[in-house]
């Protein structure tokens, strides 16, 4: 699954790009901040986003890439799940809580990228 990373802390990224490789994804492009027309561009399959740091900016936008990109799955990684974001396919939308054990997420993204 072509993947698109938002990762602010560039600390974290080797780490996640391992997790989601074993998933099963490809990197098409790693940021550290949301650019919703890079993301238009890029055409993923999925943004992989950091949510701890989501402002109102990263919600409008997440919500623009939802509205306009109807096949994109987004996978907020965030210690608790995000409100305010209303995809038209609640299936669409994966919630990963960064306390989760390697395996559980490696698994949940499994299962995602599966029914994507």
């Amino acid at each position: 699954m072509r993947t698109y990373v938002v990762e602010p802390q560039q600390i974290f990224v080797p780490s996640l790009l391992q997790l989601l490789q074993e998933s099963g994804c490809s990197i098409v492009r790693v940021q550290n901040a949301l650019d919703p027309l890079d993301v238009v561009r890029a055409r993923p399959q999925m943004l992989f986003f950091d949510g701890d740091s989501m402002d109102e900016t990263s919600l409008r936008g997440l919500q623009f890439l939802v509205d306009s990109m109807p096949e994109l799955g987004v996978c907020i990684y965030a210690r608790s799940a995000p409100t305010g974001l209303q995809p038209r396919n609640a299936t669409r939308l994966l919630h990963l809580e960064k306390a989760a054990s390697h395996d559980d997420l490696l698994g949940a993204l499994g299962r995602f990228t599966v029914q994507a």
